[in-house]
Parts: structure tokens; C-alpha cells; sequence
């Protein structure tokens, strides 16, 4: 048996558990802090330590670029992929020009349709691949 079981810093995952349960006992029984306003203190100091920096004016509107995701280049595609996603030319060219009530109807219904038709297709090659892993 070695010296570590003998202790009882067994490694098994119940005994690591109770381990860091045990732990925190041990930090709930320290604390000296009884008072709300010194435990609101106390709490809200942890909490913000671990914060971010504050988001400005450009907080959602940028793209990092460092050298080891590729520099200029694979932040301009990082940016690119995050437009298309998010529709910006599409909506872009919709705002040009007037759509009349009618036609912008037409055009959510179709996509509407398009969309429930592309999730059903999802579904039924989802159901074959199934079907087919089972060995049928």
C-alpha cells in the first residue's frame, strides 16, 4: 500500500469528490465574514477580478489579428465568415431599394418554406444514415 492511500489521498473519482467537497468545507469555515455588506464586498471583489476588460464602441464590430491565426489575411476571412453569417450583405442590398409590402410577403414565405424544406432534408438523410448504420 503506498504512502499516498495511507494518508487517504486515494485517487478514485468518489474520493476525489468528497476531496473537493471537503475543500470547499474548509473554505466555507474559514471565512470570517459575517456581515452582508462584507460578504456583497467580499463576492463582488472575486467576481470582478476575473472580468474582462469593459466593451467600447468597437467591441462587437472587430476581429483580432495575430500571427498565428494568419495574420491580415485570416482575420479579413475570419471577418467574412462572420458577415455571411450574420446576413450583412444580403440585408445590405434588401435596404437599397423599396420592397413593397406584397413582395417582402412573397419573398419571407419562400424563405420560410425553403428553410422547412432544407430541415426536413436534414431529417430524412439523418434517418437513412441511421437505417444504414444499423446494417439495413
Amino acid at each position: 500500500m503506498s504512502s499516498e492511500t495511507a494518508v487517504g489521498l486515494d485517487r478514485s473519482p468518489m474520493n476525489a469528490k468528497r476531496g473537493q467537497w471537503d475543500v470547499l468545507r474548509e473554505i466555507v469555515t474559514q471565512s470570517t465574514v459575517t456581515a452582508p455588506e462584507e460578504i456583497w464586498r467580499d463576492r463582488s471583489h472575486r467576481i470582478a477580478s476575473s472580468l474582462g476588460a469593459p466593451d467600447n464602441a468597437y467591441t462587437g464590430r472587430s476581429v483580432r489579428v495575430t500571427p498565428k491565426a494568419g495574420g491580415a489575411a485570416g482575420a479579413l476571412h475570419d471577418l467574412q465568415v462572420i458577415l455571411r453569417r450574420n446576413n450583412v450583405m444580403a440585408e445590405y442590398r434588401s435596404q437599397e431599394r423599396h420592397e413593397k409590402k406584397g413582395e417582402k410577403r412573397r419573398r419571407l414565405e419562400s424563405l420560410r418554406w425553403r428553410r422547412r424544406f432544407a430541415h426536413e432534408v436534414r431529417k430524412k438523410v439523418q434517418l437513412v444514415n441511421e437505417i444504414r448504420a444499423r446494417g439495413a
